[in-house]
């Protein structure tokens, strides 16, 4: 269905795992975190997709204005983007792990997930697309939309289990059911870090 010509074009392949990659973080940390806030927490719908609106506003505004950056940062956008979310849900985590609220703090580390989302995921796409011939435009564009949807459904498989075992294993463990949800999401938050270095660890593999 997908012509192999787009698989040898210039970092193609590598934009494949790295949008993979920070697709399943975004939705892994978005599905794990919402279900801590209602189900650990208690907090309504509401609140819970209030939290993720820093997050947004600031993938959107990257998506908008990373073509205005100095032409010679753009290689460097992709990496950064995976350290800096990477290192938002290492906050996120932490700010969480003691069962409370997070606070104001908690709202300023998504808009830097959102942030290092955006910068790991628009430029690497537009980059990715560029590269390809043009008789090939749309068998890429297909390949990396796809991707990004297998990205979203395997980070929420995937890191969304994770929290939920962490959960169970911590109640049966004696905490309570606030505190064992704290945990869990702590333990999920290293595991959004640890998927981010892996994204960031592509794009260096690619480079040498």
């Amino acid at each position: 269905m997908i012509s192999a010509r787009v698989f040898r074009a210039p970092g193609i392949r590598t934009a494949v795992v790295q949008i993979g990659l920070v697709m399943a973080l975004n939705a892994g940390l978005m599905f794990s975190f919402a279900l801590h806030l209602q189900s650990g927490l208690g907090r309504d719908a509401l609140h819970a997709g209030l939290l993720f609106a820093p997050a947004a506003l600031a993938l959107g505004a990257v998506g908008l204005n990373w073509r205005r950056m100095t032409e010679r940062w753009h290689a460097a956008l992709v990496p950064s983007g995976f350290v800096i979310a990477g290192s938002a849900c290492v906050l996120c985590g932490l700010l969480l792990r003691d069962g409370g609220s997070g606070g104001a703090w908690l709202y300023a580390a998504m808009a830097a997930a959102g942030l290092g989302v955006g910068f790991a995921y628009s430029p690497n796409l537009t980059r990715a697309l560029g590269s390809v011939p043009a008789q090939d435009a749309a068998d890429a564009s297909g390949l990396l939309v796809t991707v990004t949807q297998l990205g979203q459904l395997v980070g929420i498989a995937t890191l969304g289990t994770l929290y939920l075992n962490r959960v169970s294993y911590y109640a049966r463990s004696g905490s309570a059911g606030a505190h064992a949800s704290a945990l869990g999401v702590w333990v999920t938050a290293v595991a959004l870090a640890g998927t981010a270095l892996l994204g960031a660890l592509a794009g260096a593999s690619h480079r040498r």
